[in-house]
């Protein structure tokens, strides 16, 4: 045999040995699988379920192959029996149907508030149980103090105001507060009450307020009464949304659906890459968002930094999550 048809045969050889190496790699990442199940198909899920893709995309050149489907879908139920590494629900009614579903796929629930997926965790049933973790839409409160305080330093009282699902947060509110020496007054706030009774006494003895989130007709009862009182009384207020530092608070934070999905594609990216398909636990957004009212602040002869300053003096204060 000549030199070149060794050479050849080697050749030959090689390429064999790259095109087996390559089949078996695309088998492995087909393998590699994630389904993502949406609530419904609202723009905010939809942008969620696309930045986690290309937050995935831009963790690895191996990332997961994903399959997008809705809660209505008509093959959502079948689809779900199927071999996935991971099951990703976003929002609380794909949570809750994928939990109540046999199997033992685990799953990652995303933007889903606390107190929905904890009533969901509750809820489920402990013979159908299999792993099952989350990145919630609320933001943690310590970063919410953090931010209050930074934009009013000489502040000495905090207001809050607390429905049936925000209620559950006060004691670690007060304990957060008190850690700064900051005194909170609070009151309590359901449907029947009148809200202005509530809040007009709220709002005269704080130097800055802190709307929280709950059901949605207690969120828009508050938000109209106690940005007109602040107002009033020029007592800034931190939100939980743009819409409410466009309607008169003086800051909001936040995670938005890119915040979410990023943080949701690099965490998936992590473990699977790694062949990694356990869960880590519960945990709070990593990444949010800052919008400030500039307008607002004027007239309450507040100095603002930067939104991008005021999330990189947050991120440095972060001492509880992951």
């Amino acid at each position: 045999m000549s030199i070149y048809q060794r050479v050849h045969k080697v050749a030959k050889s090689l390429l064999t040995a790259g095109v087996i190496f390559f089949v078996c790699f695309l088998s492995h990442s087909a393998q590699a699988t994630v389904l993502l199940l949406l609530s419904s198909d609202a723009p905010y899920y939809e942008e969620t379920a696309a930045s986690l893709q290309a937050s995935a995309a831009d963790s690895s050149p191996n990332a997961p192959t994903f399959k997008t489907l809705t809660l209505q879908s008509a093959e959502t139920d079948t689809v779900l029996t199927q071999p996935w590494q991971l099951i990703v629900t976003i929002g609380s009614k794909a949570t809750q149907h994928v939990l109540t579903e046999p199997g033992k796929i685990p799953v990652l629930s995303i933007f889903t508030p606390k107190n929905a997926f904890d009533s969901i965790q509750v809820n489920q049933d402990t013979e159908r149980s299999r792993p099952v973790s989350a990145i919630y839409l609320d933001q943690p409160l310590e970063r919410v103090v953090n931010l209050a305080t930074k934009l009013k330093p000489e502040a000495k009282q905090f207001g809050a105001v607390f429905g049936p699902i925000s209620q559950l947060w006060e004691n670690e509110l007060r304990t957060l507060t008190k850690q700064k020496t900051i005194d909170l007054i609070s009151a309590h706030l359901t449907p029947d009450d009148n809200p202005v009774a509530v809040l007009r006494p709220l709002v005269q003895d704080s130097d800055l307020f802190i709307a929280l989130p709950d059901h949605a007709p207690l969120n828009r009862a508050i938000a109209k009464w106690i940005l007109h009182l602040s107002f009033q009384k020029k007592v800034p207020v931190i939100g939980f949304s743009r819409a409410y530092t466009n309607a008169g608070a003086l800051a909001s934070i936040y995670s938005t659906p890119d915040d979410i999905g990023k943080q949701a594609g690099q965490l998936i990216v992590a473990r699977l890459i790694d062949g990694d398909t356990s869960l880590p636990r519960a945990q709070y957004p990593r990444y949010f968002t800052i919008s400030t009212n500039f307008s607002v602040a004027a007239s309450l002869g507040v100095s603002l930094p930067a939104d991008n300053e005021l999330y990189r003096s947050l991120e440095q204060e972060e001492t509880t999550l992951p």
